[in-house]
């Protein structure tokens, strides 16, 4: 019998979902975070937020729901944070919620529903509408930002391998919480960026994944986003690749993947990077600039020169 929403493979009772909300410095987000998991239609859900070394009032907002499992640590990182939500899970699937994020209306039933109708496969994943600081859509509507992304019909290790892509990482990601622990959970030696990819190659390179086709995660973009620590992008994403480089000497076949992935890691997040060193300068931050300006000529020497040629030829 073919499972619905929100049950196990065999019927009966819905599916524990684990949510674990890593949170750094977020508290004016993180309630919004927690009613989004609150709010969500499958039955079955506990809330871990594990707080990591925040000088704010995360862990007071915690606090405020006695349903909640609030975890404190020293700021150790996203990755640890992860893994220490992920020691202390209980449900069959689990899933990482950033704390400036909110989980879509019904993003659990759907995903539920995706793993427990596809027994074989190590994760789901969904589709992302990004929000601004207000939770106000920013590229058109929720129907418009649906249709602009589509579920991977080719092999999904090939592709992230080829693109630098993790496909979906954060709370659009509902793992089969055994394996994950399994795998040995998010690396710690890629830092704070580039786990995401890292534990979704190594799951893909074992098991088939599957789509959920809606919209699971509305992802805020806002002033203190990850995605502005653009050294540490560029860091954390190449390293990521090189990471996949034993599996691929042993299986040539995802030679060519490997290599494209880490040319654009190098070409996407370095061009990035010095653009925005180059700005930096030219504003008269020497400080900032030279920040990052030993990651730029370790991990993307070609991809700083090309900027550099562009400046030159702008005067």
């Amino acid at each position: 019998m073919t499972a619905g929403p929100g049950e196990t493979p065999a019927g009966g009772s819905a599916a524990l979902v684990s949510v674990v909300i890593p949170c750094h410095n977020y508290g004016h987000f993180l309630v919004m975070a927690i009613e989004s998991v609150l709010r969500q239609t499958h039955p079955s859900v506990e809330v871990i937020v594990v707080d990591d070394g925040s000088t704010d009032d995360s862990a007071e907002v915690a606090a405020g729901y006695p349903d909640v499992v609030c975890i404190r640590q020293r700021n150790l990182g996203q990755s640890a944070a992860q893994n220490r939500g992920l020691d202390s899970a209980t449900g069959e699937f689990v899933l990482f919620l950033d704390a400036d994020d909110e989980l879509a209306p019904g993003a659990l039933e759907g995903l539920v529903g995706c793993l427990s109708q596809r027994s074989e496969c190590a994760f789901a994943y969904g589709h992302v509408e990004r929000v601004d600081a207000e939770g106000s859509v920013v590229h058109g509507s929720p129907s418009r930002s649906a249709k602009r992304q589509t579920c991977l019909e080719e092999d999904p290790y090939g592709y992230m391998l080829r693109t630098n892509n993790c496909l979906r990482g954060g709370g659009a990601v509902l793992y089969r919480t055994d394996l994950l622990k399994r795998a040995g959970g998010f690396s710690l030696a890629l830092g704070n960026y580039g786990q995401d990819l890292d534990i979704n190659l190594r799951l893909s390179r074992d098991h088939p994944i599957c789509c959920a086709d809606r919209i699971v995660l509305r992802y805020r973009s806002h002033g203190g986003s990850s995605t502005t620590k653009l050294g540490a992008m560029l860091r954390g994403m190449t390293n990521a690749q090189r990471a996949q480089r034993e599996f691929v000497r042993r299986h040539p076949e995802y030679r060519q993947d490997y290599r494209a992935g880490l040319r654009r890691a190098r070409s996407y997040w370095g061009s990035r990077l010095a653009r925005q060193l180059f700005a930096a300068a030219r504003a008269g931050n020497v400080r900032d600039a030279a920040g990052d300006l030993g990651t730029l000529v370790r991990y993307a020497p070609r991809a700083a020169g090309v900027e550099f040629g562009k400046v030159l030829l702008r005067r």
